[in-house]
């Protein structure tokens, strides 16, 4: 899977599941997400990709940005 395919996939999971757009460069709390879109957005992340993230992964200061949660889903995939 590409790098941007995946990109995709967390913009359309992310509007589907939480109504929030986020776009390259985005800062997910500037785009409207507190720290529960943002659990309820991993865990859609972990069903749709099959995978998941260990503990030390999901630390909030390591998920900010749009870009942070797409490095995050390569390390797994």
């Amino acid at each position: 899977m590409t790098q941007q395919q995946i990109k995709k996939r967390i913009q359309s999971l992310s509007k589907e599941e939480l109504g929030v757009h986020l776009w390259e460069g985005d800062s997910l709390k500037e785009s409207g997400m507190d720290s529960l879109s943002l659990v309820a957005l991993i865990v859609a992340l972990e069903e749709d990709f099959s995978i998941e993230f260990s503990d030390d992964d999901l630390c909030p200061e390591k998920i900010e940005k749009f870009e942070d949660l797409v490095v995050l889903v390569e390390k797994y995939i």
